[in-house]
């Protein structure tokens, strides 16, 4: 069934309508044509979702008989901090990344990194990073949008994240690792941090230790930098969240 983003202020769960807009109706009448008396679901970006009936469409779409839909995010907190990868493989791990749950996504730039954004071309990139990941949230039935942070220098983002808080986990994807034990614990929230191509350098991966992160590797042959970056999501999914290794008990 269609979900459509909606505005949190459009949606009035007493009367039980919603009121789509802008873009989102524009693209609900043009290209999808919907009608009035059709089933649609909304969403507003923020965990929301509702599934209703189209009462008015036109340059707005009114949406009516509300009623709540169960939520779909996962109970883990995954975050991915992602050595900054060339154009279309980054917009790989955003779109892949919506879709395996990861609630925010901090791009950084490391010693191996390739593109570096001009300042005044970071606003516009980021711009279209977040419209990535709403149409990607949108796509998969998410309620929640991620965030994506601008791009900063590692030693900037391991500053401003500061130590690991109770109940967080902290994992950096390094090559030549080998299998190390997950850790044991139930984390409420992972964090894990996956490197440009070549790798992480030696005063990068000591910064990322000291800062709590702890060093694993993901198989004996060498990832692509999005390849890691959406495998160790999954396997993080996997292992404490709602994909179907964590029903396994991994």
């Amino acid at each position: 069934m269609p979900q459509f983003r909606v505005r949190t202020q459009d949606v009035d769960e007493e009367t039980g309508r919603a009121v789509v807009r802008g873009t989102e109706a524009r693209h609900m009448c043009r290209a999808l044509r919907v009608q009035p008396g059709q089933r649609v679901e909304v969403f507003d970006g923020a965990g929301g979702r509702w599934s209703g009936v189209v009462e008015r469409a036109g340059a707005e779409v009114w949406v009516a008989e509300l009623s709540c839909l169960p939520g779909n995010e996962s109970a883990l907190g995954l975050e991915l901090l992602v050595a900054l990868p060339k154009g279309e493989r980054w917009e790989w791990v955003l779109e892949k990344g919506t879709e395996l749950g990861v609630a925010r996504f901090l791009p950084v730039y490391t010693g191996r990194t390739v593109p570096r954004l001009r300042a005044e071309r970071q606003a516009a990139k980021v711009e279209r990073w977040s419209r990535i990941v709403a149409a990607a949230a949108k796509q998969c039935e998410r309620g929640r949008v991620p965030v994506v942070e601008p791009p900063v220098d590692l030693a900037e983002a391991l500053e401003t994240l500061g130590p690991p808080r109770p109940g967080e986990v902290r994992i950096v994807w390094a090559e030549r690792r080998g299998q190390a034990p997950w850790p044991p614990s139930q984390p409420v929230r992972v964090l894990l941090a996956s490197g440009p191509e070549g790798g992480w350098t030696p005063e990068e991966l000591g910064g990322l230790m000291a800062a709590g992160f702890v060093a694993m590797g993901l198989g004996p042959r060498i990832l692509r930098a999005d390849t890691a970056a959406v495998v160790g999501a999954a396997l993080a999914q996997a292992r404490w969240g709602d994909l179907v290794g964590g029903t396994l008990g991994w």
